[in-house]
């Protein structure tokens, strides 16, 4: 498929589109503590399989700032996480592999067509963003991931409290067109789903601790 036929059909990327099939993923998150000490709630979800981990500051109420780490199979060209459960209306996060790290591209769309750059929102690459024989790895802070303005200037926050937030994934065996550039286009998705995250327990006191651990070089 040629560079403008993947541009046009990246407008139903994270969307429910009948060009892939979705899938439906567990709703249980379990928790998942890595070598550094960061602990996140953590679900596997779709065929590839993909992990997506989150963790977040001990706050009764948002916007707050977020960890999140995805792992994917090489085979995986892009994976994209929709904040509010779709994907129209609220900060997606897409992420890839490019060479021996890792990249993270905050986009918004409004309506099926190839997502917007999203400038509210701020990816940071954080240590722990590799590159091995069999999976990629990308670890980030983001900032402007947990609020956004809904169709109609409805302001949205995620619930820090929640036991079984809603998400929305994608993802495509296909790279980006050029992987050093976060601002690149994607092609449409091979498989998207939906899955739950026990947000509740992916608080901890030691978010801001983790964070500065995690910007150490």
């Amino acid at each position: 498929m040629g560079i403008i036929a993947r541009l046009v059909t990246a407008a139903v990327a994270l969307a429910g589109s009948s060009t892939a099939a979705p899938v439906t993923a567990a709703t249980a998150a379990a928790q998942y503590c890595d070598k550094t000490g960061v602990c996140y709630s953590e679900v596997t979800v779709g065929v590839a399989p993909i992990t997506w981990r989150i963790a977040i500051p001990a706050v009764e109420q948002g916007p707050f700032d977020v960890l999140l780490q995805v792992i994917a199979p090489r085979s995986v060209g892009w994976a994209g996480l929709a904040w509010g459960g779709g994907m129209l209306y609220n900060p997606i996060t897409l992420a890839w592999a490019n060479g021996n790290s890792t990249v993270g591209s905050a986009r918004f769309a409004s309506a099926h067509v190839q997502p917007d750059l999203y400038d509210p929102a701020a990816h940071t690459v954080l240590k722990g963003s590799t590159v091995n024989d069999t999976h990629w790895t990308l670890t980030t802070l983001c900032q402007g991931c947990s609020t956004w303005v809904h169709n109609g200037g409805a302001k949205e926050v995620l619930d820090p409290g929640a036991t079984a937030a809603s998400f929305a994934f994608a993802a495509s065996a296909v790279p980006p067109v050029d992987v050093a550039d976060p601002a690149t286009p994607i092609g449409i998705h091979s498989e998207h789903g939906v899955f739950t995250v026990d947000l509740a327990a992916a608080k901890s006191a030691q978010f801001g601790t983790w964070v500065e651990l995690l910007k150490a070089a």
